[in-house]
């Protein structure tokens, strides 16, 4: 090829590539359309991901939840891995009789329930065994909480159903109610006394309170004295049910996630030592600051069943249960582990539990029993909780009171007993630090 062409195509090229012989081509249009269309598939799979993933955290959190709810107390997770067929029955019917029906005034009673070893009515009542209800029968209604409700029992080893054994061997049939409730406090027991009182054909020869272990537990959980059990629980849903009905974003706070949360923060709290700001330690000087109002709570509505029973024309008792932190039970090794499992879970209860009892021991009233030490002398394994009972303490129990029916009624008629003191805490002068009688 010549110089010439050669240069000439250089020429060609070089005036093709200027930019001034470059023909004008119009700029591209923006697909809006295709990138909406992008972005909203985009956003739709991060959506979707966000949603299995929350679902995925609240499943998780309810099952926890669920199972943690369902979990036995620890001072029985020892004993039902060793029991035997019936006693693997029993603990599957508490589980499924754990079940609460809201009542007017009393808050809860039980649900129903119709098993081979628990059997609960309409009304929420246990079944009693050996109890006759015939007409004319002494009738003896006996109030309390889990204990006297028989957590750890069937039907035939709760205290009512050995206390109308004992009224049926001796020859003198019996109407034994047991009107005990789980996490029952003093003050429900008397409103439920009323209620039954009001709306009843027959009315009781005898009521009987056996009390102690709630009183004092109330006071641990809430910090406060007479209030019930989970006080805070009820009064922060009840306050918050006006917020819900609010637009926005409260219901979260329902979720198990939210709660979850929660729950890891009280724990990182704690860690940090923030306990004390959080309220999760109790030390003796709280166990002290309550004990007196718990006593003095205690009392008073001793007094108001007094004043009912002149009315209605019935023997009041009240007695305090034996209790693991504030006997001097012999503790046996299953029994040890018990109390060092409830200490990790509750930390500071046994404080609170002694103080109360001891102002319990120091009040002289006579329709007042402290039981506190009646199982003292006992070697063999007795308690399943801190105060909950095998068959044979429940036994123990059911004989002691059984015992105490049958002595005749205190020489100070019904309603007539000196009323407690009117200062808030302060014994009267009936019941200074004077020896109880029994």
């Amino acid at each position: 090829m010549s110089t010439s062409q050669e240069t000439g195509h250089e020429r060609e090229s070089s005036l093709q590539l200027s930019p001034e012989n470059e023909v004008a081509r119009p700029p591209l249009a923006t697909d809006y359309g295709s990138l909406l269309r992008a972005f909203a598939v985009r956003l739709c799979v991060a959506l979707t991901l966000a949603v299995l993933l929350l679902a995925a955290v609240e499943m998780y959190t309810y099952w926890r939840g669920t199972e943690n709810q369902n979990a036995l107390e620890p001072e029985v997770e020892t004993t039902i891995a060793q029991g035997n067929a019936d006693e693997q029955q029993y603990w599957r019917e508490q589980k499924a009789a754990q079940k609460v029906q809201y009542q007017p005034y009393i808050l809860w009673r039980r649900a129903p329930f119709n098993g081979h070893a628990i059997s609960i009515d309409a009304d929420g009542v246990r079944r009693t065994l050996h109890s006759d209800c015939s007409p004319g029968t002494f009738t003896v209604w006996i109030f309390g909480d889990s204990v006297m409700w028989g957590w750890g029992s069937p039907d035939s080893e709760t205290i009512p159903s050995l206390v109308a054994a004992d009224y049926e061997q001796a020859g003198k049939p019996a109407c034994i109610i047991n009107y005990g409730e789980k996490g029952w406090a003093s003050t429900q027991e008397l409103i439920a006394l009323i209620e039954l009182l009001k709306h009843t054909d027959r009315r009781p020869n005898a009521v009987l309170f056996y009390d102690g272990g709630t009183e004092a537990f109330t006071a641990w959980e809430n910090r406060q004295d007479d209030v019930h059990s989970n006080y805070l629980e009820f009064k922060n849903y009840f306050e918050g049910l006006a917020a819900e009905k609010k637009p926005g974003f409260s219901y979260l706070r329902q979720t198990n996630t939210y709660r979850r949360l929660e729950h890891i923060a009280d724990r990182i709290s704690a860690k940090l030592g923030h306990g004390e700001e959080s309220g999760t330690s109790f030390t003796e000087a709280d166990a002290q600051k309550l004990a007196p109002g718990i006593m003095w709570n205690y009392e008073q509505n001793m007094d108001i069943v007094s004043l009912l029973a002149k009315q209605y024309g019935f023997r009041p008792i009240f007695a305090w249960y034996p209790n693991m932190a504030v006997g001097h039970k012999p503790l046996t090794e299953e029994e040890e582990e018990v109390r060092r499992a409830v200490h990790k879970k509750f930390p500071g209860m046994e404080l609170i539990y002694r103080a109360a009892y001891e102002r319990c021991r120091a009040v002289s009233r006579p329709d007042l029993y402290y039981l506190g030490d009646l199982l003292d002398n006992v070697q063999t394994q007795l308690y399943m909780g801190v105060a909950h009972l095998n068959a044979t303490g429940n036994k123990i129990a059911a004989d002691k009171l059984f015992q105490i029916l049958q002595q005749p009624a205190n020489a100070i008629p019904a309603g007539k007993s000196p009323l407690v003191s009117q200062t808030r805490g302060v014994p009267s002068s009936k019941s200074k630090a004077s020896q109880h009688p029994l």
